[in-house]
């Protein structure tokens, strides 16, 4: 008995006492969480580097993609909040200012590319007339040949699913990977998307993020496979190698040249300086991609800490690099969830970049 009852003491003394690095994380009252929970909208840049607003588009709805054909025509892909349809919106300044095009077709946006100031194209996830499960069995594309002003909304006869991350090579094909039931395909069109051919299938095509599932660079694509993996296929469907990175899933993939390749991923950031063949990880911690002008130079959105709450607020800041990632330049404070707010980054030129928060257009540049 007397032994029975010394377990039973020692027992709830272990379950009753917590660390000092316990009181920390669960204890929202202490200092140290007071700070990482002070919820922080000022942005700022790290040193030697200039952040400007450049537009805002008001608008009941989210920035899911913009993209820039020339300095000053633009276009932005939008969901409203009033049942998640696309919107596209229209700059000739600069992004100054925004115009929607009020395109009026109730389809659920994933991607949006243009060619040139007129041709583009959006990819929906269709669910008119589709039963479940998978709801997926039309596959519709959005075209537009006059500058987004008119669209046609195209059906393939015999393609079932979404064609995500549509994109031009030099020549003007289009590629994009069909997702269809867990099932991957690369597909190819030579006519504009108004018909597409298989171009490479394997079960080794996999991808989770809806920011990356394959990049073009020059003649050869790179495509996200299963387990972190990278598999590298040219224009005409040939796997020319399969490389092992060590993460999982990728975020964003930067093609620098086709020795230099920056891979972000769900916890972590890796570099590349020989085709990769190996890794090393520059950051090891959730991070997004704002760009590289070179293999040592670039800047990216890095996540420094956590509110230790059920509201999900993360603190990130701005941080550049001159040594490919080996240290860090941060701005001083960080703001929060700036990575949630974040939808896409586009090079305007050498040292400018411009990103979407929301909303509302940034530009970065190096002084």
């Amino acid at each position: 008995m007397k032994n029975s009852t010394l377990l039973l003491l020692g027992i709830l003394f272990l379950f009753s006492c917590k660390n000092d690095e316990e009181e920390i994380t669960s204890n929202p009252a202490n200092p140290f969480n007071q700070e990482v929970c002070t919820y922080k909208t000022e942005i700022k840049s790290p040193d030697g580097f200039d952040l400007n607003p450049i537009g805002n588009i008001d608008f009941n709805g989210g920035v899911r993609a913009f993209q820039f054909v020339d300095q000053q025509i633009a276009f932005a892909m939008l969901t409203n909040n009033v049942g998640g349809y696309v919107e596209v919106f229209k700059t000739t300044d600069g992004g100054a200012t925004w115009t929607n095009l009020n395109i009026g077709i109730k389809q659920s946006p994933k991607n949006m590319i243009f060619r040139d100031q007129d041709f583009g194209i959006i990819s929906v996830h269709d669910v008119s007339g589709c039963p479940p499960p998978n709801r997926q069995n039309k596959c519709v594309l959005l075209k537009t040949e006059n500058g987004g002003l008119d669209w046609e909304t195209i059906a393939y006869e015999g393609l079932k699913g979404v064609l995500y991350h549509p994109k031009f090579d030099e020549e003007g094909n289009i590629y994009a990977n069909l997702s269809f039931d867990g099932e991957y395909t690369l597909m190819k069109s030579k006519d504009n998307g108004m018909t597409w051919d298989t171009l490479f299938s394997s079960p080794m095509i996999n991808f989770s993020l809806l920011s990356f599932s394959f990049d073009l660079l020059g003649d050869q694509l790179f495509v996200s496979g299963e387990d972190g993996k990278i598999l590298v296929v040219d224009t005409n469907g040939n796997l020319i190698k399969t490389i092992e990175t060590g993460g999982t899933s990728i975020w964003d993939l930067e093609l620098i040249d086709a020795e230099n390749i920056i891979a972000v991923f769900s916890q972590k950031v890796m570099k590349s300086s020989n085709g990769g063949d190996t890794w090393e990880t520059i950051y090891d911690e959730t991070a997004r991609m704002i760009g590289f002008d070179a293999p040592d130079k670039g800047l990216m959105f890095l996540q420094k800490s956590s509110c230790p709450t059920d509201t999900y607020q993360v603190n990130d800041l701005i941080a550049a690099t001159n040594n490919g990632g080996i240290d860090w330049t941060e701005a001083e404070e960080t703001t929060s969830n700036l990575k949630l707010e974040f939808s896409n980054s586009q090079k305007m030129m050498d040292g400018s970049w411009y990103f979407m928060l929301g909303n509302e257009l940034f530009e970065i540049s190096e002084k």
